[in-house]
């Protein structure tokens, strides 16, 4: 609701210019709201209608004649002129008349007998005295209505040929006025204004509108509503109101604090108006709730959300994660559109902090209190809002002059240790004034955007970059670190984000400390192994951080994220294989044996050879295998884990990769494919006639690809490749089982070999 009396968040000395401003803010909002929400308005935004104390600045007197037409229009066009339309003011007159006929009057025969006597004696009248009674539709009343609408149309076309000093009408405000000059052209196009018009140009209004007053009869009345519609339209100006309607978004602040929070609605309002301009924003990005407005617009080409909030509510959708704290309630924030959280079994870990921005309507001679103790409760929010920016906005700053952008900013001088992890706060000063150029403004408030969006980043999903502190570190105090810390960087919170974990107790178990929790990953491991003991070990350990998210992903069912698993502790082991055998093997007599003796030609000079992945892959497997022949060691799954990532390598390489589009799998395509395909004919025909086309078209022998399926399936090197990713040892009979179906043995050809003879890349 719109102050009785003008009053300001705090004391001042020159009271007419606070006023003044405070006049303009009104104005300014009012046609804001008309211009950008006209629904809103329409049904539930009310204004003030008296006059004002305050002289009239010209800008106001526009402002003042584009509200009033606007707003009583509906009332007269819509409510008033279609009951004057159905009960005319009429006035009866009575004529006496001389006529011939044919007559319009009733005969007054004693009248016409007489008037013959006298004038022919003895002949029959050729004249007849009459009298004639007719309704008339130029009365007082009709006549005021006439005026009235010329006078309404007469301050329309005034609205529409004088610019706005601040800014020109825009196209839906001139299509407003356009639409209701047309319909009180109409209106004034009717009969009797047609033959009142131009009497109407000539009458004293206020004169006739009291003569009018006078004569009209008790009781219900359009012209009488008519003359109250007039009063208001005369003594139109914002300001002050005896009859105490309120606002929308009413405050529910005391008296003194009114004008601050048009200053905040003039600013929001102000935004949105500059977003709409420039196309940022649309209608259906803007939403109005009980003390909440909130929006959606594009700044360089990224989406993002203002929210203003009125009352002692978080801003946005921010939980604090403070105890016992007290009530924020910044004015306005800005986010991402999508801002980034973090939520483990609905619990809200970390959340992606807002922009935010204050607003204070401080006026006159400024001293430094009257900035220190926003800026103090701005931090304060900031902390409790784990917010990192904020903005305060003042009509006035003390020591800035009306045109100076360059904002002042509070902020650390990092002259001191701070937490590495600790993001610093700072505060920035905007001038922002209510009577300053639209221009200048919107540049102001550009720069007010580009500074938040600056500090809005576009963020990543969480990733595991942890990082394994080595136990073996000498320092100054001879203190030995854990084997098991984990520097754990959250590049997703920021560039200086990160953690000292535990890898045992914290790793994908501690929600607050692992953002990860949920993927299907493994812990971070350091890969150091110099001999085969090692490698053994190393192999185990990384099967056995898996062991208890694989074994509850497939009790629930979910093969997805199991196979997800699987797949990470079987590359993870085939990464400590291949350095260890890069590093520390010989491995030529393996790759001259494997060219020479078991793949020929299809080793690496063919044109579907084997991939020098494979081949390292096959290899280092193949010496593991030998070397693990000379140890004693409990864990064979690094040797077993080589081969099955080769077969399954080249089997997706040579069956899907060509006909991907056209497989119709329900999963990934994986060990286990061809022989579910083959056990599950009625309902794999298409996928096994797919297959069957490949072994075709590469003039391969496609009647031995059911023999192939067949022994897939017997020897279970799907459920065999699975096994390597638990975290029980893997025997050597086991491996040796695996490599005598994959590489083969003696006269049995294994199923590698088969695949890359018969099945080729194109």
């Amino acid at each position: 609701m719109l102050p009785e009396e003008t009053s300001l968040a705090t004391p001042h000395n020159d009271e007419s210019h606070a006023a003044a401003w405070t006049q303009h803010l009104q104005r300014r909002v009012v046609r804001l709201l008309l211009q950008h929400d006209e629904t809103l308005f329409r049904n539930q935004f009310r204004l003030f209608y008296t006059g004002s104390t305050l002289p009239q600045e010209p800008l106001w007197q526009q402002y003042d004649r584009y509200l009033k037409l606007y707003t009583l229009s509906n009332d007269l066009l819509n409510n008033i002129m279609p009951s004057i339309r159905r009960s005319l003011s009429l006035k009866a007159e009575h004529q006496r008349l001389v006529e011939q006929p044919p007559l319009r009057g009733n005969i007054d025969w004693g009248r016409t007998l007489e008037r013959s006597w006298n004038d022919a004696p003895g002949q029959p009248p050729l004249e007849f005295s009459t009298r004639l009674r007719q309704r008339s539709l130029e009365t007082r009343e009709n006549l005021l209505t006439v005026a009235i609408l010329q006078r309404y149309l007469k301050e329309i076309q005034i609205t529409r040929d004088e610019p706005f000093l601040d800014e020109e009408l825009s196209i839906q405000e001139q299509r407003i006025l356009v639409s209701v000059e047309e319909q009180t052209e109409r209106e004034l196009a009717a009969p009797y204004a047609r033959l009142l018009a131009e009497q109407a140009k000539h009458v004293n209004i206020d004169e006739l509108s009291q003569e009018v007053a006078t004569h009209l009869p008790p009781g219900n009345s359009a012209y009488r509503d008519l003359l109250a519609w007039w009063q208001r339209f005369q003594n139109f100006r914002l300001g002050r109101s005896a009859d105490l309607s309120a606002f929308t978004l009413n405050s529910e602040r005391d008296n003194e604090k009114r004008d601050a929070w048009l200053y905040e609605i003039w600013i929001v309002l102000e935004l949105l108006h500059m977003l709409s301009e420039d196309n940022l924003l649309s209608s259906q990005d803007v939403q109005v709730a009980t003390d909440q407005l909130q929006s959606a617009f594009l700044w360089q080409g990224r989406r993002f959300r203002l929210h203003y909030n009125r009352q002692l509510n978080t801003a946005s959708g921010y939980e604090s994660d403070w105890l016992n704290s007290p009530a924020t309630r910044p004015d306005y924030a800005i986010e991402r559109a999508e801002p980034l959280e973090i939520r483990h079994k609905g619990e809200l870990i970390w959340r992606e902090p807002p922009v935010l921005l204050d607003a204070k309507y401080y006026l006159g001679n400024l001293d430094g209190d009257n900035t220190h103790l926003p800026i103090k409760k701005l931090l304060g929010d900031m902390t409790l809002l784990n917010a990192h920016i904020g903005m305060l906005l003042f009509p006035q700053l003390p020591g800035q002059a009306d045109n100076e952008g360059v904002p002042r900013v509070i902020q650390q001088a990092n002259k001191q240790y701070n937490s590495t992890s600790a993001s610093a706060q700072s505060v920035h000063l905007y001038q922002l004034q209510p009577t300053q150029p639209l221009s200048e403004l919107q540049k102001r408030l550009r720069e007010i955007l580009d500074l938040a969006v600056q500090h809005l980043p576009e963020r990543s999903a969480p990733v595991c970059q942890g990082v394994m502190l080595d136990p073996d570190t000498i320092n100054a105090s001879n203190t030995l670190q854990s084997s098991q810390l984990v520097l754990c960087p959250k590049r997703h919170i920021g560039p200086h984000a990160f953690d000292v974990i535990n890898a045992d107790t914290d790793c994908l178990q501690n929600a607050r400390l692992c953002h990860v929790i949920d993927q299907p990953i493994l812990p971070p491991f350091v890969v150091r192994a110099i001999d085969e003991k090692q490698l053994a070990q190393q192999t185990a350990q990384l099967r056995q951080r898996g062991e208890t998210l694989l074994q509850l992903a497939e009790q629930n069912g979910d093969e997805e994220r199991a196979e997800l698993l699987r797949t990470r502790v079987i590359n993870g082991i085939a990464h400590v294989t291949e350095q260890y055998v890069k590093q520390f093997a010989k491995t030529e007599d393996v790759e001259e044996e494997f060219e020479r003796w078991v793949f020929t030609r299809h080793w690496k000079n063919d044109p579907s050879c084997l991939t020098q992945t494979n081949r390292d892959s096959l290899v280092s497997g193949e010496y593991i295998w030998k070397a693990f022949q000379r140890a004693e060691l409990p864990d064979w799954a690094a040797p077993a884990v080589q081969f099955c990532r080769t077969l399954e390598s080249e089997l997706k390489r040579r069956f899907y990769d060509p006909r991907r589009r056209d497989f119709r799998l329900q999963r990934d395509f994986t060990l286990g494919t061809i022989p579910y395909i083959y056990q599950n004919l009625r309902a794999e025909q298409y996928n096994w006639n797919l297959l069957l086309q490949r072994v075709k078209d590469s003039g391969g022998k496609v009647e031995e690809l059911e023999g192939i399926a067949q022994r897939m399936s017997k020897e279970n090197i799907s459920g065999k490749r699975n096994k390597l990713a638990h975290g029980e040892n893997i025997t050597r009979q086991l491996a040796a089982d695996l490599r005598t179906s994959i590489i083969g043995d003696g006269g049995n050809p294994g199923i590698l070999l088969w695949v890359v003879k018969n099945v080729n890349t194109r």
